[in-house]
């Protein structure tokens, strides 16, 4: 079987893990409309690093392209396909068409990274009906209840033809029973007539034998019917609750749904809880007017009871369905500031079904910690007392809401706040707050089938920190990410590993990164951190290492006063907060050694630059590019001292970017402008209507005009520049009112190459006349 073919079968979290995996750098189309062709091709013989390589990355290119083409071609009668194919061949020519080495990243990355997702899913799948069939997971539940669905129809069809075969019973027993009478008291019945009666007795009670007979049967057929029907609720509930559901949950923890896609899913699952609820509800129904049924049979025909503990056995797989589906649409934030604002929205997914909107359930939210979590799951039955909490919130309260234009009921908490939290005294002296986990629980209850059936539903969120301080916020994050991305299924709360393979942590930082930055992570930046996170070099094997969670967000760095996790949290703190649209381009190339930079760009020409993050300073970015000393006339790579999001809040990135006129080309061969050029901030006007020139800030590394000579591409300096390549002397001004020299207090602009930009919002006045 073809790679793709096995990755479409993939499901639940490795599913939307190989999704991610494309995006704007190769679309899921593309490799879908291209599987043949792409897997056909030798990927691995080329290096993308090496520009030795790209006479054969360009072949490869230009055979993408032909491939599309012939799509096109193949396709020219369905409009639809032929202009969504028109689309891609545009979208991968303009992408490409000046790195084809880029490209040929861009796949090794995608198919390793497939490849590795297939051999887990592989391994870890599990004998199931929904694993050992070739159809899709939804289609096999909704056969699977459209069966149900028949065998319901079935049981009613059989119940209606026994409920008329039991009624034209009565009316002949009545008749014999009556005849049987007379005969008995001999002087009720004309001597002449007394034959025929008899002879009627006889007819009748052949025919009532026979309909009890029939009776009996039918009786039977429908009990093996209601234990089979059972059976297959039994298997679809399994299905959609420990599977698909479990599933939806466990991409909510991995991905942060709150999207369009997660909601899809929500409401697929929804229309497969209803559809089950109705099934049992009828059944549960059927099941009651049998009992009833069963009361006016005779007792000698049916002989034993086939309807015994079935309405108790339906009553119970109700509850647990309707117990299941009261699920969190939108889980509250995973780190938690006192006094903070904070929202979560709870749905129960049958809610429109069973009409349960009607009794007005009312939906409590309280926060308990992991000793209270651990009772919770140890007697779920056991009726939880109010007070029952490790803190107060405020808000906590709210009544579930129906709408009928979608058929969900609901419950939004938008103003919810924590003012007080309750400590745990027993933990570890080495336990610190920021790793003590809490959940909210959210419970209500109510009555189905007019007050016949009350039943109590609660959820747990995911696991929660609560922290006083924003400090607080990264070593909490550190706790959250573990817990979402190792705790075990069904697990004891709030238990986790304390070590996990570096491929496990490796796979769950790509999905924590895309996840909140748009883009994962390539090979190269995993391997990077990878060896940064466990002090190691090249020669040895990462795949077989092991990482403990206090190595990732405890321990400092070698030779650094900070830990990985504060390091690499801060960095993506960047990307979310200034960087994220250059980051989903592909424009920076993110973690990697700065030694490896300097190899990449000395094979580039002049004026060649990436952009990668520091290694030595937390949520820091820096620059380094190619240049030819103009006295030496050597190769070198020069790089700025990295800027972070204080900077880039003072001056965007790519304004500072635009400033750097030396900088040409961002590697490996796209033009900074068409990559950039969308993000320049217009040019200030000359003056505005209060009178005032503009002083805009700009960016001029100290010393580098030693190092290079000048670039035509470079910005016209500005009317009032904030800084200089080197040393300035002041100009002699007249003095205004005064005051004395205007630029007397100015600093001396000399020192390293350190990118130099004034923070505050100076404008120079500059007088209509000087005396």
């Amino acid at each position: 079987m073809a790679l793709w073919e096995k990755s479409m079968h993939l499901t639940g979290p490795l599913l939307e893990q190989m999704k991610a995996l494309y995006g704007p750098r190769l679309p899921i189309e593309v490799r879908h409309y291209l599987s043949n062709w792409i897997e056909a091709q030798s990927w691995d013989e080329v290096e993308p690093d090496n520009l030795q390589h790209n006479v054969e990355a360009t072949r490869l290119f230009e055979g993408m392209l032909r491939a599309l083409q012939d799509l096109m071609t193949t396709y020219s009668a369905n409009f639809i396909t032929r202009t969504q194919l028109e689309a891609l061949y545009t979208h991968m020519r303009n992408e490409y068409v000046q790195q084809p080495l880029e490209l040929v990243r861009v796949v090794q990355n995608c198919l390793c990274r497939e490849a590795d997702l297939v051999k887990k899913q592989e391994q870890l799948s599990a004998p199931s009906p929904l694993a050992q069939q070739p159809p899709s997971a939804h289609a096999q539940i909704q056969q699977l209840i459209q069966g149900v669905v028949n065998r319901t129809e079935a049981m009613e069809s059989m119940f209606r033809q026994l409920s008329s075969k039991l009624e034209n019973f009565m009316l002949q027993y009545q008749e014999s029973f009556q005849i049987d009478t007379a005969l008995r008291q001999g002087n009720r019945i004309p001597i002449d007539q007394v034959g025929k009666f008899r002879e009627r007795k006889q007819l009748l009670d052949k025919i009532l034998a026979k309909d009890a007979e029939e009776m009996r049967n039918t009786c039977s057929n429908m009990g093996k019917h209601f234990l089979d029907c059972l059976e297959q609720v039994h298997l679809v509930q399994n299905l959609v609750v420990t599977q698909e559901l479990a599933n939806w949950k466990q991409s909510q923890r991995m991905f942060n749904w709150e999207d369009d896609r997660g909601k899809a899913e929500l409401n697929n699952l929804q229309q497969w809880f209803e559809a089950l609820a109705e099934l049992l509800w009828r059944n549960r129904l059927l099941s009651k007017q049998l009992e009833l049924l069963k009361t006016r049979i005779p007792q000698h025909i049916l002989q034993a009871d086939p309807f015994a503990s079935v309405a108790q056995r339906i009553t119970m797989q109700l509850v647990e369905l309707i117990q299941a589906s009261f699920v969190l649409e939108k889980q509250p934030p995973q780190v938690i500031k006192t006094a903070n604002r904070f929202s979560a929205t709870v749905r129960l997914l049958v809610g429109g079904k069973l009409q349960i909107h009607l009794g007005v359930p009312e939906v409590l939210v309280t926060i308990i910690n992991d000793k209270q979590a651990k009772a919770v799951a140890a007697d779920p039955n056991k009726q939880i007392p109010p007070n029952f909490a490790s803190g107060d919130i405020m808000n906590n309260q709210k009544t579930m809401e129906y709408n009928s234009q979608t058929g969900m009921l609901s419950c939004g908490f938008n103003f919810m706040q924590l003012k007080r939290i309750k400590r745990n005294s027993d933990k570890k002296a080495s336990e610190m707050v920021t790793e003590e986990k809490f959940t909210l629980l959210f419970r209500t209850h109510f009555t189905i089938g007019g007050g016949e059936l009350e039943v109590n539903v609660k959820t747990e969120s995911l696991p929660v920190v609560v922290i006083v301080h924003v400090t607080q916020q990264p070593p909490a994050e550190a706790t959250i990410f573990w817990d979402n991305a190792f705790a075990e299924a069904n697990r004891e709360p709030f238990v986790v590993p304390e070590s996990v393979p570096w491929p496990r942590l490796s796979e769950a930082i790509n999905c924590f990164f895309h996840a909140n930055c748009g883009r994962g992570l390539t090979v190269q930046n995993l391997d990077y951190l990878g060896r940064k996170l466990l002090g190691i070099g090249p020669e040895e094997d990462l795949s077989m290492m092991s990482v403990p969670r206090a190595q990732l967000c405890k321990d400092q760095l070698r030779t650094r006063n900070f830990t990985f996790w504060e390091w690499f949290y801060k960095h993506l703190d960047l990307i979310k907060a200034t960087l994220k649209r250059e980051w989903m381009e592909g424009s920076i190339q993110g973690f990697m050694q700065k030694s490896d930079a300097e190899k990449l760009l000395l094979q580039c020409g002049s004026g060649t630059f990436l952009i990668r993050f520091s290694e030595g300073e937390p949520g820091g970015i820096s620059v380094a590019w190619v240049t030819e000393d103009v006295i030496s006339c050597e190769r070198q790579v020069l790089s700025l001292a990295p800027w972070n999001k204080h900077d880039l809040g003072i001056r965007p990135f790519a304004d500072r970017l635009h400033d750097l006129g030396h900088l040409v080309i961002l590697y490996p061969n796209k033009q900074k402008d068409d990559v950039f050029g969308k993000y320049y901030a217009p040019p200030p006007s000359e003056t505005n209507k209060d009178g005032y020139i503009q002083a805009p800030l700009k960016v001029t590394p100290h010393g580098v005009a030693s190092h290079f000579g000048s670039n035509p591409a470079s910005p016209a300096p500005s009317i009032v520049s904030m800084t200089a390549a080197t040393p300035l002397s002041p100009p002699t001004w007249p003095p205004l009112n005064g005051l004395g020299d205007p630029l007397a207090s100015l600093p001396d602009f000399s020192g390293s190459m350190q990118p130099m930009y004034d923070t505050s919002d100076l404008m120079l006045e500059v007088p209509t006349s000087l005396p």
